[in-house]
């Protein structure tokens, strides 16, 4: 296969350099090698020929013999499948070569092929178009249709997804050849061309593929928006009844939420890339109408592209407006809410003030009540040296004795025991005072006790 890994992508002296940046085509392939082709031993391409026979070749090198020897004229179908989405392209880059070699593909179909493969980054939907080249005796068209298909995925809230499907056509009057290659046939695709054929019980023809492709793009986009219309609809019914201010009645009632407005904007995007996708669809339908293919019911697919476009402008201006609404209920909220908490902090500040009124009102009878303590204490002190003198005298320590008219004072012996312990329990109750008097963290007990903690700590 030495000699095949060598070949050039295009024929030399058939593709006008003025047109097709031939020397890009190299790049192209180079930087989406890895992503878009297989590798040899997971090569598998069919080849129809139409009323003849089919193979299936799992090799670059059987796949070219083939091509190189074959001489049948008539309607020739070419299937590059994927195993699933966004997977590679089950066709090596050897044979991808041999097809462009021995086949004379223009470069364009490399553009339409690249956007197959596996996904290594952000996906793009906006990846298509429509290309066409002819010469005197030769007609080449290839582009890429956009189509949803339910996906099937239980744990999925979307069951649809977008599909997409590449179709190359050359028409060689010379040879009297038709080849068409179709680039990711899904399944459903395949069971229709053998479904068609069973009931028409005529063989296919390269008209046939067309239709069946620009068919298979057309018809699944109306129950697509219709799943979308059903979600706007719910969020639609939702925002026109939703409450918009609280209110003490606790009946169940439906609340828009930040969730639902985001909700919105998916739908809004959804529809936003289908527009996009139709107007695509509808662009290529024109461009393989006008392209001397003469593709009966091309103006029925058109008809109902333009519809299903229609049905999106509607649905987005819909999604617009519904958003506009929830956007209006969310700030009113929001403003209700700034509006009730307005007033909760004016009650507490009503409150506090009522409070600091009370709080003055007791330092005020505190204060007349300390002020009556003081005199009804000054008052009480002035019994005390009354007191205190009577109760002296009458311990026997001091007694008057009178002589001849003179009074005179005789003091007892154990006088000075009593006013040695008087003065010793002073000492200590003024000690006491002092000691709880002091502030807890300048209490010897309680610095002794922590420097311990803090010994204890360190070691």
């Amino acid at each position: 296969m030495t000699s095949q890994s060598v070949l050039p992508f295009l024929a030399e002296n058939l593709h006008d350099p003025y047109v097709f940046d031939t020397h890009h085509v190299e790049h192209l392939i180079a930087d989406n090698l890895e992503r878009t082709l297989a590798v040899e031993s997971a090569v598998q391409v069919k080849v129809l020929e139409i009323g003849h026979k089919e193979w299936v070749f799992k090799s670059a090198v059987d796949l070219d013999m083939h091509l190189q020897k074959s001489r049948f004229q008539g309607t020739r179908i070419i299937l590059i499948p994927q195993r699933y989405s966004w997977d590679r392209l089950m066709i090596s880059e050897n044979a991808l070569r041999c097809l462009m070699k021995r086949l004379c593909i223009f470069p364009a179909f490399l553009d339409v092929l690249c956007a197959f493969g596996k996904s290594v980054g952000p996906t793009s939907d906006s990846l298509g178009g429509c290309f066409s080249w002819q010469t005197d005796s030769r007609l080449e068209i290839c582009y890429l249709m956009k189509t949803v298909e339910k996906h099937g995925r239980v744990d999925s809230d979307e069951p649809w997804s977008v599909r997409q499907l590449g179709v190359y056509h050359q028409r060689d009057s010379a040879s009297g050849t038709d080849t068409m290659i179709l680039l990711n046939p899904t399944v459903s695709l395949q069971q229709r061309l053998r479904d068609a054929q069973l009931r028409t019980g005529v063989l296919p023809t390269w008209k046939s593929i067309h239709k069946l492709a620009l068919s298979h793009s057309t018809w699944q986009w109306r129950w697509y928006l219709s799943f979308w219309e059903s979600k706007l609809v719910e969020l639609v019914s939702k925002a026109h009844v939703s409450r918009v201010q609280a209110h003490v009645d606790t009946s169940p009632v439906l609340n828009i939420e930040y969730d639902d407005f985001q909700d919105i904007q998916l739908i809004q995007d959804r529809l936003n890339a289908a527009t996009y996708m139709l107007g695509l669809n509808i662009t290529i339908c024109q461009s393989v109408k006008s392209a001397s293919l003469d593709i009966d019911n091309a103006e029925l697919f058109l008809e109902e592209l333009r519809l299903q476009s229609s049905r999106v402008d509607h649905l987005l201006e819909r999604a617009k407006s519904s958003s506009s609404l929830m956007q209006h209920i969310i700030s009113v909220r929001g403003l209700h809410s700034l509006r009730i908490s307005s007033e909760n902090s004016n009650e507490m500040a009503r409150l506090a003030d009522l409070d600091s009124k009370s709080m003055v009102q007791l330092a005020i009878k505190s204060q007349k009540d300390a002020s009556t303590l003081k005199k009804i204490t000054w008052l009480t002190s002035i019994y005390l040296p009354a007191s205190f003198v009577s109760q002296f005298l009458s311990m026997g320590y001091l007694t008057v004795k009178s002589k001849k008219g003179t009074a005179t004072l005789i003091f007892a012996s154990e006088l000075w025991i009593f006013a040695v312990l008087t003065v010793i329990l002073l000492l200590l109750t003024f000690c006491g005072w002092l000691c709880l008097d002091l502030p807890k963290e300048k209490r010897w007990w309680r610095t002794q006790a922590h420097r311990t903690q803090t010994v204890d700590q360190k070691v």
